[in-house]
């Protein structure tokens, strides 16, 4: 069973790697379920994001560890880019996300942040030469404008809360884009451990040294710290393995527009479970975002049956973790 879903995965990785970055969505997407009820539970920010990411770190090491032990490490240079890109990927779009979402209403962050795929696609282009063809750049106009449609109407926001949002945006694209090169410098475990562990001493470094607007306040009760647990496994290791395995098939401008889903997530979750309303042009803009990514994923699934092409030898995916 284990080599007929490897076999699977390896024939269309293009395709897979398509449904990888939408299961990676639909974690992330959970994610301001997360943060709202943690925020009940005594935590900000900072607080819940320096325990996920130290949490998260510490399991990956030791499982590493227990796997693996100090085998098949990349070379001193590939480890530092992998650390960095955890350490800068992991820290500023997270946490400028979450403090926008304190104090903007969720459907105005959500469009001001999916702006970034624009920009994941024009930085693509730039600076790997990866010219955007018709389908991408017809997905590329229907994602932006069914998130927008998904998102609804907007309330009113402050301009800091604005510009945080917008910052949010810029650093998750240049993080998608880094990913798009680093992702092939390692196994997917040892990138995945690597990365993490940078966002981990990122977070602790600031909580300890940090000015006082950066504080940590953690959760102050049992179902708080499971919350953190569930975070932890389901959004960081989980979800961010799967999108390190799908950005290896697709590349980063694909994987921006096809992560779009998690938009659809979150506004669903705030229907079925943060009592929010859905209007029929909300339904319209999750319909738009959806037709377009299955529109990608068929167009990547043609491409690669047109090339013939098959992964290289480092396009091992989430399931290897497992199954190796």
């Amino acid at each position: 069973m284990k080599l007929k879903i490897r076999n699977a995965v390896n024939s269309k990785p293009r395709m897979f790697g398509v449904i990888f970055i939408m299961l990676a969505g639909s974690g992330y997407g959970t994610g301001p379920w997360f943060a709202q009820n943690l925020e009940r539970n005594g935590a900000n920010p900072m607080g819940f994001l320096t325990a996920r990411f130290v949490i998260s770190a510490a399991l990956l090491i030791a499982f590493r560890l227990a796997r693996m032990g100090i085998k098949n490490l990349p070379d001193t240079r590939d480890a530092l880019k992998i650390f960095f890109l955890g350490a800068f990927g992991f820290f500023v779009s997270p946490l400028l996300y979450f403090i926008a979402i304190q104090d903007l209403d969720s459907g105005l962050v959500v469009v001001i942040f999916y702006i970034y795929p624009a920009l994941a696609v024009i930085l693509s282009w730039i600076i790997y030469k990866h010219k955007p063809n018709l389908v991408i750049t017809i997905c590329l106009f229907t994602t932006l404008t069914g998130v927008w449609l998904t998102a609804g109407q907007v309330g009113d926001g402050n301009t800091s809360g604005v510009i945080i949002t917008f910052f949010s945006a810029i650093t998750h694209a240049i993080y998608v884009v880094a990913a798009g090169s680093i992702s092939k410098k390692s196994d997917p475990l040892t990138m995945l451990t690597i990365a993490l562990t940078g966002a981990a001493v990122t977070f602790t470094v600031v909580s300890l040294l940090g000015p006082s607007s950066l504080n940590p306040e953690f959760p102050i009760n049992q179902q708080g710290w499971l919350l953190v647990l569930a975070m932890a496994f389901l959004i960081t290791i989980v979800a961010t393995a799967l999108f390190f395995a799908g950005i290896k098939r697709i590349g980063p401008g694909v994987t921006s527009m096809v992560e779009t889903f998690e938009a659809v997530v979150t506004i669903s979750i705030g229907v079925l479970l943060m009592g929010e309303t859905v209007t029929a042009i909300q339904i319209l803009g999750t319909v738009t975002v959806l037709g377009s990514i299955v529109a990608i994923g068929l167009a990547e699934s043609r491409a690669e049956i047109q090339s013939g092409k098959h992964p290289d030898s480092h396009s091992g995916t989430v399931l290897d973790l497992p199954i190796s």
